[in-house]
């Protein structure tokens, strides 16, 4: 009896006591975080404030973005941040045992939102941190559902929530879904069904703060379906099954990078096309260079005349340059949709003959290029739309070849002279 009462004291006196120390902690990881932060061309870190009690703190955070645009460029807000520190923390998640917990409000300065809007943020927009004992961050963010009645017009969102991870090995993964939305007025519906997104990717160069950051690893984007009906109920617009993912992974200081697009169904404009497919590779990017590119393009100018200037277009033609030297690759393995004619596809590779571009003129690039294509398609198609005489034009003309009801043709590119099918085109 005697040892657990020693324990349950010793115990106490931990949880009492550790929140000053373990205080002390989050405001160092929190300095540093700012620190590199800062260090990103395209973020200033205006301000910072770290205010701390036993058991809890505030932070507030100046942050400036560079943006492109002709009448902005920056976007400036204030974060605040309520901490509470470990070891043992109530959150909205439940008790966790971590360094700290932050819930934040985001405001906005100098920018001039719609009242209604900044409202909504502040009352259905709750972003959350959780700083582990292992030093990863999990950030929660959650948007409450709402229903809205403007002038008749009725609009309803779902509930959203995420919940993604930056771990101590530069790991950052995590998810995120909403269960869509509706829209309702006078003249037309429109729907958007569960969409999700889920991220898992690990750092291999640079810094997610400083903006050089050259990561691997899967990323995946799906919507059920968006809808759109006129008065009569009629649709006007549908898609089915949206889906896009990337998957990128680095051998020998080379990155490959797939990524894909589809949809299982699209109607619009009475044309109804199905298995729509975009298949893209990026393969031999040097991710040395790629990471030079990215904190060259971070340090821009965002005026359009500056970035174009002589000196910046000497140093992209350089990193150009640089690229070019382990022959990267562009290929477009499937381009291709199902009508109900019969199917359209096509495929493409793209690749810079590094021999004949001159770093001293950016524009022969045009003529290193080498490109190969080719595709096929149902000539019905074209009919049904009208196209039958133009069609019929390029076909006189050799630009494409027809037998009986397909059509297809071939194309190559290379040291600026364009030949289609066999024909070669001026440039």
């Amino acid at each position: 009896m005697k040892k657990l009462l020693i324990a349950l004291f010793f115990l106490i006196c931990v949880v009492l006591i550790a929140p000053q120390f373990i205080g002390g902690v989050v405001e160092t990881e929190h300095q540093l975080a700012m620190e590199k932060l800062n260090e990103n061309p395209a973020v200033s870190v205006n301000s910072k404030t770290f205010s701390r009690q036993w058991f809890d703190g505030k932070a507030i955070t100046e942050i400036a973005i560079k943006v492109e645009g002709e009448e902005l460029n920056t976007i400036t807000f204030i974060v605040e941040e309520n901490l509470s520190f470990g070891p043992v923390i109530f959150t909205d998640q439940g008790v966790e045992f971590a360094l700290s917990y932050s819930q934040a409000n985001i405001n906005f300065k100098d920018l001039i939102i719609d009242e209604e809007i900044e409202t909504f943020i502040k009352e259905n927009v709750h972003l959350s941190a959780l700083l582990t004992f292992s030093k990863n961050i999990v950030t929660y963010l959650s948007v409450d559902e709402v229903e809205k009645e403007i002038d008749g017009n009725n609009v309803v969102s779902a509930k959203a929530s995420g919940k993604f991870t930056l771990d101590s090995t530069n790991r950052f993964y995590g998810n995120f879904n909403w269960a869509g939305l509706s829209a309702t007025t006078n003249e037309e519906s429109f729907a958007i069904e569960k969409l999700a997104f889920s991220v898992d990717q690990t750092l291999i160069a640079g810094d997610y703060l400083h903006g050089d950051a050259i990561s691997t690893g899967d990323f995946d984007f799906t919507l059920a379906a968006i809808t759109a009906k006129d008065t009569t109920g009629s649709t006007v617009l549908k898609l089915d099954n949206l889906l896009i993912s990337a998957i990128s992974s680095v051998k020998d200081d080379l990155m490959n990078i797939t990524m894909n697009y589809s949809a299982d169904k699209i109607l619009s404009a009475g044309q109804q096309l199905e298995k729509a497919n975009l298949d893209i590779v990026f393969s031999g990017l040097n991710i040395h260079v790629m990471q030079e590119i990215n904190t060259f393009m971070s340090s821009l100018s965002a005026d359009g005349e500056a970035m174009f200037n002589a000196e910046n277009m000497q140093q992209i033609s350089l990193l150009v340059a640089k690229l070019l030297a382990d022959d990267p690759l562009v290929e477009v393995k499937d381009l291709s949709v199902q009508t109900p004619e019969g199917k359209i596809e096509s495929a493409m590779k793209i690749s810079v003959d590094k021999n004949l571009f001159d770093t001293a003129n950016i524009m022969s690039i045009m003529a290193a290029v080498k490109a190969d294509a080719n595709g096929k398609a149902p000539m019905p198609f074209f009919d049904k739309l009208g196209l039958a005489p133009m069609i019929g034009m390029y076909v006189d003309q050799g630009f494409i070849i027809q037998k009986e009801d397909e059509l297809s043709f071939k194309l190559n590119y290379a040291q600026g002279k364009l030949d289609v099918n066999g024909k070669i085109i001026p440039m």
